[in-house]
């Protein structure tokens, strides 16, 4: 049963995932590449031949379409190791990275077209909504779509859209449609401070066609009814989407960030002795901050395997249900990661001394990369707080229309 690897990586034990040994493996790597991946405006080629090499952007595939199938777990240990060197690279790979476990839920006919003739095909996206109109056999989509992480990279997307006449559901976007390559045009304007090889950029469709099996609405997901849950049928599919789909990317490359800033921190003042012969493993602000971080780390992504544990638990029938407040719960503890690293950061960039503010050493690349992070939608704390405690101070509406 998976829930006995699972009580290993409750532990800190992933010797049994080849996965996380590849990562750990690629860290110095993507550290020497570090100062020119960071000029660099989309993740360095090298690098994405090296994660697919590895199999990191098909851990979330569907093994009947050669991918890994492995456990959530293994997904954001992966994702926060690669971030520990570069969070750019953490938050392609949780950005692309989970799209393989979205197009498991379309119609058989869409993950044929993707990887029927090459299992490693990447897809990007963004989600938020576009403009659609129904037509014989399809859809028509056009719009214009910012911050498409890893885009360069991918073959196809995922593209957020509204049908014109027909009512919105809960979200962004009521649908989800895929296009291929041919259909979207890349506008290459990520000219940003933080985040910046994510090679986030814009995407623009002008009346794209888009046939009825590259739709899926998120509400078929919600209620267990995406035709693609006929043939994949394994654990993964069956945990609710939004526990795997919120915390796929932001949180893990924000711990990632973190624990490698404070490696760095490490490793830049270690011995050093002050102007006024203050040993630095005397100074209650350089000791705090490290332990502090390095304990906040360990809580939090702790507090996410201890989650996805239960989850996994209850689907293998060996745990008990996990209520709709918990599952809210998780969604918020997942959320307020990203912000707590940044505030940390913040800290750690503080106390590092005027050396600190050189392009040479890492600290603002870290800082900045955390700053970026902590801005996306999916880590805004307190919408999460409303959605889990408003209904129990007894307003039920607080979590409508959202998804846990």
């Amino acid at each position: 049963m998976v829930s006995n690897q699972v009580n290993a990586f409750l532990r800190g034990d992933f010797s049994s995932s080849v996965h996380v040994q590849r990562a750990r493996a690629l860290v110095p790597v993507l550290k020497e590449r570090s100062a020119r991946q960071w000029n660099h405006p989309r993740v360095l080629d090298e690098t994405i031949q090296d994660m697919l090499d590895a199999g990191f952007f098909q851990m979330f595939q569907p093994q009947r379409w050669g991918g890994g199938e492995t456990t959530p777990i293994e997904t954001f240990e992966v994702s926060s190791i690669l971030a520990e060197a570069e969070p750019s690279v953490g938050w392609v790979l949780g950005v692309v990275g989970i799209h393989s476990y979205h197009l498991a839920f379309f119609s058989e006919q869409a993950p044929e077209e993707v990887w029927g003739d090459n299992s490693r095909t990447l897809v990007s996206s963004p989600y938020a909504p576009g403009s659609a109109r129904r037509v014989e056999g399809g859809y028509i989509l056009n719009g214009r779509w910012g911050f498409s992480s890893g885009s360069d990279h991918c073959a196809w997307t995922f593209l957020g859209g509204n049908v014109e006449g027909e009512p919105r559901g809960p979200g962004p976007a009521t649908y989800t449609f895929l296009l291929p390559r041919s259909d979207y045009e890349i506008v290459h304007n990520w000219n940003v401070i933080g985040l910046r090889s994510t090679g986030s950029n814009d995407l623009v469709v002008k009346d794209a066609f888009i046939p009825e099996h590259r739709a899926l609405r998120w509400d078929q997901i919600a209620s267990g009814k995406a035709p693609g849950m006929v043939k994949n049928t394994g654990l993964m599919y069956r945990i609710p989407f939004f526990q795997i789909f919120s915390r796929a990317t932001q949180p893990p490359a924000a711990l990632g960030a973190l624990q490698g800033m404070v490696d760095a921190f490490i490793g830049f003042n270690a011995g050093k002795v002050s102007r006024h012969g203050i040993h630095i493993g005397q100074n209650p602000e350089a000791t705090a901050v490290v332990s502090e971080s390095l304990s906040h780390i360990e809580e939090m992504k702790g507090q996410v395997y201890k989650n996805y544990a239960r989850l996994i638990a209850e689907i293998e029938g060996v745990g008990p249900t996990v209520s709709m407040d918990d599952r809210r719960k998780f969604r918020y503890q997942a959320a307020q990661i990203a912000p707590r690293c940044a505030q940390f950061a913040n800290e750690l960039f503080r106390i590092s001394g005027g050396h600190a503010i050189y392009e040479h050493h890492p600290f603002g690349r870290y800082l900045n990369d955390l700053m970026a992070i902590q801005t996306h939608q999916l880590c805004n704390y307190q919408l999460n707080a409303n959605a889990w405690a408003g209904p129990l101070l007894g307003y039920a509406e607080a979590a409508q229309n959202y998804a846990a």
